[in-house]
């Protein structure tokens, strides 16, 4: 066993390593805004202009978005929290403020490949499983895309697979405080209490257990990092019509860009055939996609459906209802209104779908083992059957004869 941690650390470690590597080469030289880090970073630096009252050094000639007083209420604070601590550290500059991106790029690679070899278990498949885990990820190209840049939806990715790794390894507790964290990064997360709640009745059956960590405390964690901006839109009644309501009004009202950029938009049903892949800017000789893998999205579709009949393993299910859960958020807010809607929001759920298709592949596969495996002893065991009733029936026979003779 302990050979097996050290090959499976070692592994993520080069892996992890690579991935860095290769980050760092392709996003560090890109000296312009990537996309929509026009509104995230200096919404971040008004922040902590208008909000906390402090500001970083602006490294010339790198200037915040025109963006005066913008503190992006339509989207929870979370991601421009942390993206503001790095420019006050390091000064408001592209390396600044994409630099907390990579990081949790790197460790959704890390809690990709921790929960597909939880889930596995069975050694030493677990650990093969769980490094295959960790280069599906790497070689996903949208979350290769959106671990590159300042925006909101590599944060939510990174807390969302965090909790539930937290939640099937029965630490509960931990796995509350990660879904409040995920909640404070973008609303997508919201519609992930369901499954969470489904696997907490598991865990608890005490409701007030499951009332306090499934609800009470990520909505701590929730409220409490939005106090700040509360603060600044007046209190909580400000907040509530400024940034809550805000919120929901903006995600189910399209408009978010031109109804002629068709190129741009597409519907969550495009996604899993790669339709109209959101442009995010030409740099050089670099031209960036928000792309998705029609092979994994396709592969997830049926991996699921085997996964919740066929497998039917708990922690896995929870796993595979996360992700289509999260992708069904987006089809509601299609038809509630919304139809400008962009390929990059799959990165929001992507790493549920990255686990589901590797670990669900292993189950399947070892399911389809079993059902071969049984059958050939079923069929052996019939023909030994046979055998011997054909061997007694000789017998018989030739009692016969000799008493007839």
């Amino acid at each position: 066993m302990r050979k097996l941690d050290a090959v499976f650390w070692a592994s993520l470690a080069v892996l992890v390593a690579l991935y860095t590597y290769f980050t760092v080469v392709t996003f560090a030289p890109i000296n312009s805004y990537i996309s929509d880090e026009v509104y995230y970073p200096a919404s971040a630096y008004n922040i902590l202009s208008y909000v906390f009252h402090v500001q970083p050094e602006i490294v010339s000639p790198w200037t915040p978005a025109n963006v005066t007083g913008y503190v992006n209420p339509e989207h929870p604070p979370l991601g421009k929290y942390i993206m503001g601590i790095f420019e006050l550290a390091f000064g408001y500059r592209f390396v600044a403020f994409r630099a907390p991106s990579w990081i949790l790029g790197d460790l959704i690679l890390v809690f990709v490949s921790l929960t597909v070899r939880k889930l596995v278990c069975l050694e030493p498949w677990a650990t093969v499983f769980g490094i295959a885990g960790g280069v599906v990820t790497a070689l996903d190209p949208i979350l290769w895309v959106m671990h590159g840049v300042a925006m909101l939806d590599i944060y939510v990715a990174f807390f969302s697979i965090a909790a539930f790794y937290f939640l099937i390894s029965r630490r509960p507790k931990l796995a509350s405080i990660f879904l409040g964290l995920a909640f404070s990064s973008k609303e997508s997360s919201y519609f992930l209490l369901l499954p969470f709640l489904f696997y907490l009745t598991y865990l608890y059956s005490d409701r007030l257990k499951r009332l306090i960590w499934g609800v009470l405390t990520p909505t701590l964690v929730y409220v409490l990092l939005a106090i700040p901006i509360m603060v600044y839109l007046g209190g909580p009644v400000g907040w509530l019509r400024q940034s809550f309501l805000h919120e929901i009004s903006w995600d189910l009202t399209s408009g978010h860009i031109s109804s002629s950029a068709t190129s741009q938009i597409s519907t969550p049903w495009d996604w899993f055939l790669n339709v109209h892949p959101f442009y995010m800017g030409t740099f050089g000789h670099l031209s960036l996609f928000a792309s998705t893998s029609p092979p994994i999205m396709i592969a997830w579709v049926i991996v699921s459906v085997l996964a919740l009949t066929l497998v039917r393993k708990l922690e896995l299910s929870v796993i595979t209802l996360a992700g289509w859960i999260e992708w069904l958020s987006f089809v509601l807010v299609y038809f509630g209104g919304n139809s400008t809607l962009f390929s990059f929001y799959v990165a929001d759920f992507e790493p549920f779908v990255d686990v589901t298709t590797v670990a669900g592949a292993f189950f399947i596969s070892k399911r389809a083992l079993d059902i071969i495996s049984s059958r050939k002893a079923r069929t052996s065991h019939e023909g030994k059957e046979g055998g011997d009733n054909g061997s007694r029936q000789g017998q018989q026979d030739e009692v016969h004869n000799l008493s007839t003779t």
